[in-house]
């Protein structure tokens, strides 16, 4: 019989049996656990393969070369935040083609850059600590310097924005340590970099971000977020700061823009109004409303104005294809809009691209294994499994020992749960709800040469993004996913940035609705998910936290909230184990019993193993066990563990670098053996566990069977 057979019957004998909701449950005396875990041998682990060997396409930017009709293009790779990074330096006027490395440590994933009045780009990056730092590209000797000036150290990101003010002066803006906004002038012309400290209000205890920034003749402004959010400004001559506009706490938003010869913003949920889009001018340190989107601005504006730098026309770039392939191949495509003038606007089937004036240039990349973030199995036998990175998903084939990566998109997965065949995904950013198809070719950020990458929401894209979670939860980042009897798939996660309270969101995929809520957590975060009662109930655990949002106190405790997925409602609120932050790892393990590992609040060396009823709320019971938990509580969940059931019945886990399951019977642990290297996610086939925690896809053979 196949695994996921053996796995679906137990679990239909557990959730139907009478026996496993009324015998008595009571956790097994084990004197000797530490001896058996300190003796645990060393397991046998192969590594099967490397899923997944890639970089990442970064931003692409332009600068006007000087002979004031062709662009330097500088587009940027990197294997993960941090890098080790590559600059490729396209020189569309003489055809040169520069490679730039980086040793580890520049964080150039986001890197906003500005031409400046001397025609130089500067760039705003981040190293690991997310202190910004500026690099400028001087295109006159298509020359690249990293960390080319002293910035204040006090200016970090992670937003940092980088602008090109009304007096020519370049401006780099981003959250002072303070947890204020800040930022600090450069002059293109000498390089002198002065700090303009904290600008605004602190946002303590809460964290501030910079988001967008603009500078005048005499003021900064900022848009500093994000509970509250604050527009900002900053009189240079005076040195003083002041907030011009507050929003609420829950979702305001405010954003600020540059102009040649001014500077404007928007707002919502500006406190003392109805909460609608406000449009502003920044004019003299003030934000003045805008009566009318057609009126004249406040300050004197040329009738023709000049820009600080000419730039010529853009030629048309086509990156559908520059993502590198397996052996590091890539290619950006070109047209120059003079190339474009002479082409046939419909050209005959069949036409090659060159025909129509396209040009390529092709690029070797050099390729970085990425670590395998998580597992799991397939209907079909075949575990499916992502890598970290924004690098995508892989497939392989424990029959073939095969594994393709099938591509990437626009999701940093943490959370996975596959209904009638279909894999739901959610993560980070904005919570995203993807869904993928095994059985079809995968087609997100696919595109052919002179067009763009198919958008991972088109109708043709698969895996496909239905909507973003966060329309109904809040959440920004979703790290737990379950799949209920009434056929939805639940995710949960937290805020970010907009707050710090949890979320949950669930999705009906034959009605194609979705719904959630946040407010009864807005004092918890969720952590994990778990079902019973053959679905029927949605068990949530969270951790206790400060609640910025509605102000709620701080719990004392962490929380079991369990949801009746038959009512569509919260039915029962349980704390497992009291003044702990959390209420831990959890796992339905048959009927109406779920089996926890809680932290100790007494001994931050030891865990409690417990036992819950989810149907009466009661516990059964609750174990001190000498080992802490294989995750923290409240993290990113990037730690090398699991927490599941197996084909045996069994809960697989890890205690330090040993493998073990615990038998939901009586809690009692049953040591497997030291993992080498440590753990990571698993996934089941046959006889055989697979593990993830490395670059390489690991297996234990034949562990099933002892």
């Amino acid at each position: 019989m196949k695994t996921r057979n053996s796995a679906a019957l137990l679990f239909l004998i557990l959730s139907v049996s009478p026996g496993a909701a009324q015998d008595e449950w009571k956790p097994a005396n084990q004197p000797d656990l530490a001896k058996q875990i300190d003796k645990a041998a060393e397991l046998k682990v192969q590594d099967v393969c490397v899923p997944v060997t890639s970089v990442r396409l970064g931003m692409l930017h332009w600068a006007p070369n000087p002979d004031g009709k062709t662009y330097d293009l500088l587009q940027i790779y990197f294997p993960q935040y941090g890098g080790p990074n590559t600059i490729v330096i396209l020189d569309l006027g003489s055809g040169e083609v520069k490679y730039v490395s980086t040793q580890r440590g520049p964080n150039m994933h986001l890197c906003p850059a500005v031409v400046a009045p001397n025609g130089k780009l500067y760039m705003s990056i981040l190293d690991q600590k997310l202190h910004v730092e500026i690099c400028v590209y001087d295109p006159a000797a298509n020359e690249f310097k990293l960390n080319a000036l002293p910035i204040p150290p006090d200016l970090r990101g992670e937003t940092h924005p980088l602008v090109l003010g009304t007096d020519g002066k370049v401006y780099a803006a981003g959250a002072h340590t303070g947890k204020a906004a800040g930022a600090c002038q450069i002059d293109p012309e000498t390089g002198k970099v002065t700090d303009l400290g904290p600008i605004g209000p602190s946002h303590a205890p809460n964290d501030c971000w910079g988001y967008s920034a603009a500078a005048d003749d005499r003021y900064v402004y900022i848009a500093s977020g994000k509970v509250p959010w604050y527009l900002a400004a900053l009189d240079r001559q005076t040195g003083k700061s002041e907030a011009l506009v507050t929003t609420e706490n829950v979702d305001g938003y405010v954003s600020v823009g540059q102009g040649r010869y001014g500077c404007a913003a928007s707002a919502t949920k500006v406190k003392g109004t109805d909460g609608n889009r406000i449009e502003y001018w920044l004019y003299q340190g003030k934000a003045i409303p805008k009566k009318d989107r057609n009126e004249a601005p406040p300050w004197p504006e040329p009738k023709e104005p000049k820009p600080w730098v000419n730039m010529p026309p853009r030629p048309e770039v086509s990156l559908a294809k520059a993502v590198p392939d397996a052996e590091g191949n890539a290619e950006i495509w070109y047209r120059t809009p003079e190339a474009k003038a002479a082409a046939s606007p419909q050209p005959a089937a069949g036409t090659s691209l060159e025909k129509v004036g396209w040009k390529v240039i092709r690029l070797k990349l050099p390729l970085y294994p990425e670590e395998i973030y998580r597992l799991v199995e397939l209907p079909d036998g075949r575990i499916f499994g992502t890598a970290g990175a924004y690098e995508g998903n892989f497939i392989f084939d424990p029959n073939t020992g095969k594994s393709v990566h099938m591509g990437k998109c626009d999701l940093s997965h943490y959370a996975t749960a596959i209904l009638d065949g279909k894999i739901y995904m959610s993560g980070y950013p904005s919570s995203p709800l993807y869904v993928y198809d095994p059985s079809k070719p995968w087609t997100a950020g696919t595109g052919e040469a002179g067009g763009k990458a198919l958008d991972d929401g088109d109708a043709k894209s698969n895996p496909r993004r239905l909507l973003y979670m966060n329309k109904y939860a809040g959440t920004h980042e979703m790290y737990a996913a379950a799949v209920g009897a009434d056929g939805k798939v639940y995710f949960g996660g937290r805020w970010m940035r907009n707050g710090s309270a949890g979320g949950l969101a669930w999705y009906d995929p034959k009605t194609e609705k979705a719904g959630g809520f946040w407010e009864v957590l807005s004092n918890y975060q969720v952590n994990f998910l778990t079902t019973a009662s053959g679905g029927r109930y949605v068990v949530i655990s969270t951790h206790r936290i400060d609640d910025p949002l509605l102000g709620k106190p701080k719990p004392r405790h962490g929380k079991l909230f369990i949801l009746d997925t038959g009512a569509a409602k919260i039915v029962r609120e349980i704390e497992p184990v009291m003044d702990a932050k959390g209420a831990g790892l959890v796992i339905g393990v048959g009927g109406n019993r779920v089996l926890g590992w809680n932290v100790d609040p007494n001994d931050e060396k030891a865990g409690i193993l417990y036992g819950l009823d989810v149907e009466t709320g009661k516990l059964a019971f609750s174990k001190t066990v000498p080992y802490p938990l294989p995750v923290a509580i409240g993290s990113n969940q990037q730690e090398r563990f699991d927490y599941r059931l197996g084909p045996d019945g069994k809960v697989w886990t890890f205690i330090a670098d040993k493998l073990v399951r615990i038998d939901p019977k009586d809690a009692s642990i049953l040591v497997v053996g030291k993992v080498p290297r440590g753990g990571g996610r698993l996934a089941f086939s046959g006889k055989d566990v697979y593990l993830s925690g490395s670059t390489s896809l690991r297996k234990i053979a034949g562990i099933l069977s002892r």
